[in-house]
């Protein structure tokens, strides 16, 4: 082997020798990285917003499965009732309901850091309140928010909803509806399709054979029985601040 011969496999075995040795440096700091990371993210898992919520049990579920959970009127989805405060007159339900309301739906706007939390909600641009008539005692809310069915590492299962809250305000009362609701469904690959309530949530569309929920909807269910108790415990809440 002459002179250049053995310079050239000097060289490759050097070359040979750095690869091996940045290889090596790589592997150390993969390992590194994961040693470091790997408690943060069963910390996370634990406690925040990527964690996993317990499966619901039975009994849970009872509240969703059951029969007319999810209330129609003449075919339409409507949530109806009287939230009834006693002693209250019509102007002191006024004035909470009304701040309550302008708060609650205030556009782009976001309550709490965990999806998991009754009170967290997240709203988009088109959420307002559309009008607040002392006199008449109505007033109407566009609901338009986020419901996150689950949050992972750079992944987040949601909808979009969209509904209108009426609420009548009198002496002692105050009537509740939540109507024309309806769900921007994900269909992969940032494709979405509005789905109505009619369609996707009644007992009809969303309850098996066995009055079991459905997979691919039953979450849109939960969600939404979710969401109207909440509302209407909120509002109770202010009321009686």
């Amino acid at each position: 082997m002459n002179l250049c011969e053995r310079a050239v496999v000097s060289l490759l075995s050097e070359i040979e020798d750095n690869n091996i040795k940045r290889h090596i440096q790589m592997k150390k700091i993969i390992v590194a990285l994961i040693v470091v990371a790997f408690p943060l993210m069963m910390q996370a898992q634990r406690e925040g917003l990527i964690a996993r919520k317990a499966p619901k049990g039975k009994a849970d579920m009872a509240a969703y499965t059951e029969k007319g959970a999810v209330p129609e009127v003449d075919g339409k989805v409507v949530f109806r009732e009287v939230i009834a405060v006693p002693g209250k007159t019509k102007e002191d339900i006024f004035n909470k309901v009304a701040q309550w309301a302008s708060l609650r739906y205030e556009p782009n706007s976001m309550m709490g850091d965990d999806y998991r939390d009754a009170n967290f909600f997240k709203n988009i641009e088109f959420s307002k309140v559309k009008e607040a008539n002392r006199q008449s005692g109505k007033i109407e809310c566009q609901g338009a928010e986020e419901l996150i069915f689950s949050l992972k590492t750079l992944a987040k299962n949601y909808t979009q909803a969209f509904y209108q809250l009426d609420l009548s305000v009198s002496d002692g009362k105050v009537d509740f509806m939540l109507h024309t609701l309806s769900f921007n469904v994900d269909q992969g690959e940032g494709e979405f399709l509005r789905m109505a309530a009619e369609e996707w949530i009644t007992d009809a569309e969303c309850l098996n054979k066995k009055g079991e929920l459905k997979r691919t909807n039953g979450k849109f269910r939960i969600k939404t029985i979710d969401l109207v108790n909440e509302l209407k415990k909120e509002i109770s809440e202010a009321i009686n601040q």
